[in-house]
């Protein structure tokens, strides 16, 4: 069986080179569709191999895609963005599960990898990351969702959506045989979370053009309802939510907490606690909606009912650390900074590699106990030696010049400026110390 890989890009130059990496070996053909590079991607792609076809970008991801699967010559397709990558411990796996007679495809795990526990996807809070794979290894946490990407190429277009395009109602409508498998696509795209905001913002204006074309569809309306709570589009991100518990019952969970999370970006605290009153009906333990609530109840005033909602949720489910965050803010703002301190370092115990946590543990030094500042700064960089946007380093580095420990702060300098080369402040540093 012949397995073709099939992607669009534009502008990949960054990413594409691990990915297309990743499955050497593993696929008999590479296709990329480049829908308006101005970089070096078209370059990089055939230096790996791979045959470069053009496709004019319309706004419509589905169009693209079904573009790509059409140039592809393979009985079996792969399909994967240039900020994801398989890993090598699969690819037996994957080839494999080619020859099984009668599957027309597979739905693969799809990992998101995060730098931080305190995020709600929307499948649920953020895992931990178990380690099992190098790829992704040095991320502290994922969120995980099922995804066909594997499938047998088909006569007719497969993708559908102008934006977060599935091929999933294709399979479906023709009840055509789709098995899960135990294997894992990683995707990087939210780690690198200004980029990805970016990304999400142009990505909103095309999901609210699919809702107003397809008023009727909750598909439309819960991917506008994704893109608007990335960009923190309140407004947005409630109508969408609101749109879609009108046209279907049993929402997913991110409707009901997004619905909440939008009302809380718009100080609607009292409205927020209505809608953690359903999901905390069907799972009493639910950490995302504890602690929801617990961050309204606070901003309400309710502080004993908050902490009681934000421990529950950090027992229910130490690796969501959010509420380790909020809890700490509320201690914080009532003037208990010691045990604000504690909150965030019992978080760090549990996820040691986690940048939100170690963000906040920082800046309470840095605004509260200045003389712990640099300690903390330096432990964080021990942990995750890319996090802080710069900032981290800088604390260090003056903490170190103030004691005349040259040679330390240009090595802090050095991997300050490999992580972050544009930084303007660490470049001052730099010519500061004449290197």
């Amino acid at each position: 069986m012949r397995l073709s890989l099939a992607m669009i890009v534009k502008n990949e130059q960054e990413r594409l080179a691990h990915s297309l990496e990743s499955v050497q070996g593993l696929v008999d053909e590479i296709v990329v569709v480049d829908t308006g590079s101005t970089d070096r991607t078209v370059e990089i792609a055939r230096a790996h191999g791979a045959r470069v076809e053009f496709f004019p970008w319309g706004e419509d991801f589905a169009a693209a895609r079904n573009a790509a699967l059409g140039f592809c010559t393979g009985e079996w397709i792969l399909v994967l963005d240039a900020d994801e990558s398989i890993d090598a411990r699969d690819h037996g796996l994957l080839r494999e599960a080619l020859e099984a007679p009668g599957v027309q495809g597979y739905a693969l795990w799809i990992r998101n990898y995060l730098r931080s526990g305190a995020i709600i996807g929307g499948e649920g809070v953020a895992q931990r990351n178990d380690g099992l794979y190098q790829e992704g290894s040095q991320f502290s946490h994922h969120c995980s969702r099922r995804g066909l990407r594997l499938f047998r190429a088909q006569s007719e277009p497969v993708y559908r959506g102008r934006i977060h395009e599935l091929a999933e109602l294709y399979f479906e409508e023709r009840s055509l045989s789709v098995q899960s498998l135990e294997a894992v696509i990683h995707h990087f795209g939210k780690t690198d979370w200004d980029r990805d905001r970016a990304k999400q913002a142009g990505y909103l204006q095309i999901a609210k053009a699919e809702a107003h074309r397809c008023p009727q569809e909750p598909q439309a309306h819960y991917n506008v309802l994704q893109e608007a709570l990335m960009v923190e589009d309140w407004p947005a991100a409630l109508g969408a939510a609101e749109a879609f518990l009108r046209l279907q019952g049993g929402a997913p969970l991110l409707v009901y907490l997004g619905a909440a999370k939008a009302l809380q970006g718009q100080g609607r605290h009292l409205e927020a606690l209505d809608y953690f009153s359903p999901v905390l009906a069907k799972e009493p333990t639910n950490a995302a909606a504890l602690g929801g609530r617990g961050e309204s109840l606070w901003k309400l005033g309710r502080h004993t009912e908050a902490q009681a909602d934000l421990l529950q949720a950090m027992e229910s489910d130490p690796g969501f650390t959010l509420p380790f965050i909020t809890l700490a803010g509320l201690l914080r703002d009532q003037g208990d900074i010691e045990m604000a301190r504690r909150v965030l370092e019992a978080g760090l115990d549990q996820n040691p590699r986690d940048e939100s946590l170690w963000i906040h543990l920082v800046g309470l030094s840095a605004r509260r106990s200045p003389e712990r500042v640099a300690a903390d700064a330096w432990d964080a960089l021990q942990a995750v030696p890319d996090g802080g946007k710069g900032i981290w380093h800088q604390i260090v580095i003056q903490s170190l010049l103030q004691r005349d420990s040259l040679a330390e702060a240009a090595l802090v300098l050095q991997r300050g400026l490999e992580a972050f080369p544009g930084d303007p402040e660490l470049k001052a540093l730099e010519a500061r110390l004449g290197l």
